[in-house]
């Protein structure tokens, strides 16, 4: 993490450069992650699913998908109609949603991120904020899509919201490295409460060193050596 702001560390799966100023965000305690690398750290677990649940041929309809950072401010902020064509230039949209397994929407609001979850095969919704408990006002944002993607096969009797079950952090800077953390557990197949507070320091340093490996491959396996490791 020596040399100037500017220079290229790592790439994104779609070719975008991370600079050490993105990656700094993380690598340095404290400090606030930025969008570039929550959405560059998404994609690698969406790519992680994609090739373990053999769903990442190029004609094969996607089975996992995360929406960058900004799908949800514009949702909240500008409605429905401002995310109208984002699930379905990813592959995703209409009724072709409900065959989806999982779809990650990381959500910044006054300056905290959390995650949403929203497994439309299984009608779920799961809200993860590592400050507190769920938040009902972005649950319902979220619905807000659904029924707009799905009309009227949207029953909002038959989704459930899951109850919240996030680790805590313990100081106000962290909430994107809990965000990415927890997004990785629930696709490794951990319970998101298996880590903490306490693990920030290195999780911070993972986080960076997957980034550069470009996925979750070779020492960064979660399953090496059979265990299943963040």
């Amino acid at each position: 993490m020596s040399g100037p702001a500017s220079r290229k560390i790592a790439t994104t799966l779609s070719g975008d450069p991370l600079t050490k100023k993105d990656l700094a965000t993380c690598f340095t305690p404290m400090e606030w992650l930025n969008d570039e690398v929550i959405n560059a750290y998404l994609g690698l677990i969406v790519d992680y699913l994609r090739r373990t649940h053999n769903n990442a041929g190029r004609h094969d309809k996607p089975r996992f998908h995360a929406f960058n950072s900004f799908f949800f401010t514009n949702l909240r902020e500008k409605g429905y109609a401002s995310v109208r064509r984002w699930a379905t230039r990813a592959k995703i949209g209409g009724q072709s949603l409900l065959e989806v397994d999982t779809v990650f929407v990381p959500v910044h609001h006054q300056h905290h991120w959390t995650l949403i979850l929203v497994k439309p095969s299984d009608r779920t919704i799961e809200h993860f904020d590592s400050l507190g408990a769920l938040s009902a006002r972005h649950v319902a944002t979220v619905q807000t899509w659904l029924r707009g993607e799905l009309g009227d096969s949207f029953v909002q009797s038959e989704w459930r919201v899951l109850p919240s079950r996030s680790p805590q952090q313990d100081n106000g800077s962290d909430c994107g490295v809990f965000l990415l953390s927890t997004a990785k557990a629930v696709a490794v197949g951990l319970e998101p409460l298996s880590y903490g507070a306490t693990d920030t320091p290195l999780l911070r340093r993972k986080i960076v060193a997957e980034l550069m490996n470009g996925g979750f491959e070779g020492e960064f396996d979660p399953l090496l050596e059979g265990e299943v490791l963040m």
